[in-house]
C-alpha cells in the first residue's frame, strides 16, 4: 500500500519528469506527495583551487550557483504545486538547506516510496563531487532504508511493461514481492529475467516467480538469461519493449552480491529507462 511518497526536488533535468511521475501515482493510490528540496550550498560554494586576485570573481561565481539552484528548484516546487492542485493530490514542501543524503535518509523513515532521478546523483553532483563512487552511494541507501526508489529516467513514459531481473536470491524474492504488492500502475505486465545461471533451477525458480505474481493478479511470463547478466537486461528490457526495470537491492551492507553488483551498477548508468530499486 501506497500512502506515502517523498520526492526530492534538486533542480536537474529530471525533476519534471519525478513531479509527473509521483503525483501520478499519489492520485492513483490516494497517496499525500512531500516534496524535500535539496540545495547543498556547502557543495555549491566550492570551486576548487582559486588564482590570486580572483577571489571577488570567486564569490560572485559560488553566489551564482547558489541563486541559479534556487531559481530552479522555486519553478519545480511551483511546478508541483499546480499539478497537485490539479488531481487534487494533498502535498507537503519541506525546503531543505543541508546535507543531501543526511536528508533523504531522515524523511525517508516515514514514506513508503521514493521517487527522484537517479543518477542525478552523479550527473548533476547531488551528493557532492567526482569523487563520490554511485555503487557506494547505492549501497549506503539501501543500508539506511531508503527503499524503495522509483528513479525516472529524463523523459515520461507510460508504465505497462516491468521487467524484473531475478536470481532467486532472497533478496530479489523480496524485491519481487514488496513491488508486486505495491501494484503501482494498473494492468501492468510483468516479464521475470531469471539470472540463476543454472537452467533446471532457473526454470523452477522462475516459474514459482511467476506463480506468486499470478496469485496477486499480475501477469507474469518468464526467461532464461543466458549470457552476462548486466548485458541481458538492457537486452531483454529493448526487445521486450520494457517501461520499467525492476532490481533487488541488500540492506545488509552491500549489494546482492551475485547479480546485483557490477550489474546494478551498469543497469544504472546505461539504462535509459527508469528503474524501481528495492530490497
Amino acid at each position: 500500500m501506497i500512502k506515502r511518497i517523498l520526492i526530492g526536488i534538486g533542480g536537474t533535468p529530471f525533476t519534471t519528469v519525478a513531479i509527473r511521475r509521483a503525483v501520478e501515482l499519489a492520485r492513483l493510490h490516494g497517496a499525500q506527495v512531500t516534496a524535500v528540496t535539496i540545495v547543498d550550498e556547502a557543495r555549491l560554494r566550492r570551486l576548487g583551487p582559486v588564482p590570486l586576485g580572483s577571489g571577488a570573481a570567486a564569490r560572485e561565481l559560488r553566489e551564482h550557483r547558489i541563486l541559479v539552484t534556487r531559481e530552479k528548484i522555486d519553478a519545480e516546487i511551483v511546478a508541483l504545486e499546480e499539478q497537485c492542485v490539479l488531481d487534487a493530490v494533498p502535498l507537503t514542501v519541506l525546503r531543505e538547506h543541508d546535507n543531501p543524503f543526511m536528508l533523504l535518509m531522515q524523511h525517508a523513515r516515514y514514506h513508503d516510496l521514493m521517487v527522484f532521478g537517479l543518477r542525478s546523483m552523479f550527473e548533476y553532483d547531488i551528493f557532492g563531487g567526482n569523487d563520490v563512487e554511485p555503487a557506494i552511494v547505492l549501497n549506503s541507501l539501501a543500508k539506511a532504508g531508503v527503499c524503495p526508489i522509483l528513479a525516472v529516467s529524463e523523459k515520461y513514459r507510460t508504465i505497462c511493461r516491468a521487467l524484473f531481473a531475478y536470481d532467486g536470491s532472497m533478496q530479489a524474492a523480496q524485491a519481487m514481492k514488496q513491488f508486486v504488492r505495491f501494484h503501482l500502475w494498473p494492468d501492468l505486465a510483468l516479464r521475470i529475467l531469471a539470472c540463476n545461471g543454472q537452467e533446471k533451477e532457473t526454470q523452477q525458480l522462475s516459474d514459482d516467480a511467476r506463480a506468486y505474481c499470478l496469485s496477486h493478479g499480475v501477469d507474469a511470463t518468464s526467461v532464461h538469461c543466458s549470457g552476462t547478466a548486466h548485458e541481458e537486461i538492457l537486452k531483454e528490457a529493448a526487445s521486450w519493449n520494457a517501461d520499467l526495470v525492476v532490481l533487488g537491492c541488500s540492506g545488509r551492507g552491500q549489494i546482492v552480491s551475485r547479480l546485483f553488483g557490477s550489474t546494478a551498477l551498469h543497469v544504472l548508468r546505461h539504462a535509459d529507462l527508469p528503474l524501481f530499486l528495492s530490497q
